[in-house]
C-alpha cells in the first residue's frame, strides 16, 4: 500500500490530485476543530442562540454552523433573553432565528405555549419570513388544539394556520381528519384546500375512519385533488360498513368503494373481497395495489390474467407469484421460474438467471 511518501513516485497529474485532496481534508479538519461559535445562552430553551468570547450574540440553528452558517446579531447581551428554540428578545427588539421582528410590540411580547403573542396580537410563524399577525385572534384566549396540526381557537373563533374559520364557534367540531361541521354545514378541512361547505348539516354526521364520513345513507370521501369536489356515494340503505384500509371500505357486503368510488371491475365479488398482506408473519398491509376475491386477483382494481387465487402471494409491493407464474403488477413474466423466484437485495432473481430491478420492474 502506498503512503504519503510514495507521492513523488506517482504520475504528476495523479500526484497533484491526491495531494490537493489530502490538503483539503487537513484544512477541513482544522476548520471544524477550530470553529468556536461560543456557548449556548440558555440550553434549556434553545440549542440555537449562542454568546461568544467577545460577548456577541449569534444565531446558529441547532449549532450546525458548517451546513447552515452563523448569523451575527446586533443584540444587547445584558438584556438578551431566550424565550423558545427560535425566539428571543432584548430591550430593543424581538427576534426569530436571529431576525428582528418589526410587527410585534416588544414591550408586551411573550410566548404562550409556543405561540408568540403581545398585548395586541397573536402571531403565526412563517418559518422563512418570521411572524405574521393572525387577524381577529384574541391574545388572552387563543390556544392551540391538541392532536390537530395548525388548528387553534379563541373565545370567538377557530383558526387554521393564520386564517380565521368562518363557522359557528359554539358548535364547530372535527368529524375526522378531513371533514368538519357546525350546526349549519359540513365542511372540507382547509388542510387539503379551501375551507368550504360540502352539504347542509342534517344532524346525523358521523366518521367512518379518518378519511370517510357518513351522513344518513350517503358516504363521502375527501377531495384530495386540487379543484375537485368531495366524492359522494348514496345507497337506498346502509346496514353495514367494514373498513378494509383508509381508502377502501365494504358497504352492505355488496359494494367495494375505493377512494369513494365503486371498484373498477364491475363483477368483483364483495363478500369474498380482501386485501393482500405483504408480511404474512405480522399480517401488515402496506398499501399495495393487489387485492383478490374468490374468482380473481386484482392489481389496481383490474384483473390479473391467469393468476391462481389460491396460491397467489405477494413478494413486494409490485411483484407477486403463484404456483406456476411470476407477475410484475398485472403483467405475467414469461420464462421465469416461479419456485425459485425471490428477492435478493435490490433485485428479484430465479435459478434460470432471470433478474429484475425491484425499483422499476425492468429486466436487467
Amino acid at each position: 500500500m502506498r503512503t504519503i511518501k510514495d507521492i513523488s513516485q506517482l504520475r504528476p497529474g495523479i500526484k497533484m490530485k491526491k495531494y490537493t485532496f489530502f490538503l483539503a481534508c487537513v484544512l477541513l479538519s482544522f476548520c471544524i476543530s477550530c470553529r468556536d461559535i461560543g456557548k449556548l445562552v440558555d440550553k434549556q430553551k434553545s440549542s440555537s442562540y449562542f454568546i461568544d468570547s467577545k460577548g456577541q450574540i449569534a444565531y446558529c440553528q441547532n449549532g450546525n454552523w458548517f451546513s447552515l452558517g452563523v448569523s451575527q446579531m446586533q443584540a444587547d447581551p445584558e438584556s438578551f433573553e431566550v424565550l423558545a428554540e427560535d425566539i428571543a428578545k432584548d430591550k430593543n427588539a424581538v427576534y426569530f432565528r436571529g431576525m428582528i421582528q418589526k410587527l410585534v410590540d416588544k414591550n408586551s411580547f411573550y410566548v404562550d405555549n409556543q405561540v408568540p403573542k403581545d398585548h395586541f396580537h397573536v402571531y403565526y410563524i412563517d418559518q422563512v419570513l418570521g411572524f405574521n399577525i393572525i387577524e381577529g385572534a384574541d391574545p388572552k384566549t387563543y390556544e392551540l388544539i391538541k392532536n390537530h396540526t395548525n388548528w387553534a381557537r379563541d373565545k370567538d373563533h377557530y383558526f387554521y394556520a393564520d386564517d380565521m374559520i368562518h363557522a359557528d364557534r359554539q358548535t364547530f367540531s372535527f368529524v375526522n381528519d378531513y371533514f368538519l361541521k357546525d350546526k349549519d354545514s359540513v365542511y372540507v378541512s382547509p388542510n387539503i384546500g379551501d375551507f368550504k361547505s360540502v352539504v347542509a348539516n342534517p344532524g346525523n354526521v358521523e366518521a367512518i375512519n379518518k378519511y370517510y364520513m357518513r351522513i344518513g345513507n350517503t358516504i363521502y370521501y375527501p377531495p384530495f385533488q386540487q379543484g375537485s369536489a368531495s366524492v359522494a356515494k348514496s345507497f337506498n340503505s346502509i346496514q353495514t360498513i367494514q373498513v378494509l384500509d383508509q381508502d377502501i371500505i365494504r358497504v352492505n357486503n355488496k359494494n367495494i368503494l375505493v377512494r369513494g368510488k365503486n371498484f373498477n371491475y364491475d363483477h368483483v365479488d364483495a363478500p369474498s373481497f380482501q386485501l393482500f398482506t405483504v408480511d404474512e408473519k405480522t399480517d401488515f398491509y402496506t398499501g399495495n395495489l393487489y387485492s383478490k376475491d374468490r374468482n380473481n386477483v386484482y392489481y389496481n382494481q383490474e384483473v390479473v390474467p391467469d393468476a391462481d387465487v389460491k396460491t397467489f402471494r405477494l413478494l413486494g409491493s409490485d411483484f407477486a407469484k403463484d404456483a406456476k407464474n411470476v407477475y410484475y403488477q398485472k403483467q405475467l413474466l414469461k420464462g421465469v421460474d416461479a419456485q425459485s423466484f425471490k428477492k435478493d437485495g435490490d433485485f428479484y432473481k430465479d435459478k434460470l438467471g432471470n433478474k429484475f430491478s425491484a425499483l422499476t420492474g425492468n429486466k436487467v
